[in-house]
């Protein structure tokens, strides 16, 4: 394992307000990750992401809530809620967590819903929130991570552990709404907090 806080996504002229998309999970989502988080306990070159800000990026923005007019981000909302209008909600069943070189996390394959949910944000973001400003690399698939790298590390040990407290398969990540957020970067603790600024239901 490697330390996450440096890589181009973390790259932030500011560590706050950073906007991104979110789908936020469920209690029982929630609670069922809490508990593979126990595997980290005591690991201190991986952070453990607190439970209350767990979260599936669905995209980065590259801009800040003090980069972006009112009526800017007014217009975003509303092709949001034009695309959510189109389209309903859905779920992904997520895996168990793996350790890979930045994060402990739990992911799966992209569905065709999801990436059709993906490519309408971008759209809309380019159509809207970001012209003339590149849009970041989306993540390549749904996922959540419990906590991300903050020094060279065994990412065996990690896996080991993560595996030895797995019980019940997890809970669908239920994608009901999306969630636009004001995201801070604390990369001294290794995690991602945030102020909300709106929510989007899904209701195709």
């Amino acid at each position: 394992m490697k330390r996450f806080f440096g890589e181009t996504n973390t790259l932030w002229p500011s560590l706050r307000n950073r906007l991104h998309i979110y789908v936020l999970p469920e209690p029982a989502l929630v609670s069922a990750l809490m508990e593979r988080q126990v595997a980290l306990h005591g690991v201190g070159y991986c952070s453990t992401q607190p439970p209350e800000f767990l979260h599936a990026t669905v995209q980065q923005f590259g801009l800040s809530r003090d980069e972006v007019a009112s009526e800017q981000l007014d217009r975003f909302v509303a092709k949001l809620q034009d695309l959510a209008a189109r389209t309903a909600p859905f779920a992904v069943q997520l895996g168990e967590p793996v350790a890979e070189d930045f994060a402990l996390g739990s992911s799966c394959a992209g569905t065709a819903g999801w990436t059709r949910m993906l490519e309408g944000v971008r759209t809309a973001a380019k159509e809207s929130l970001s012209a003339g400003v590149p849009l970041p690399d989306a993540p390549a698939r749904p996922h959540i991570s419990l906590g991300y790298g903050l020094a060279d590390g065994s990412t065996e040990a990690v896996q080991q552990a993560v595996d030895a407290v797995a019980g019940e398969p997890l809970p669908a990540l239920a994608i009901s709404e999306l969630v636009l957020l004001a995201v801070h970067q604390d990369p001294e603790q290794g995690h991602f907090t945030w102020d909300e600024l709106t929510r989007v239901p899904l209701a195709g």
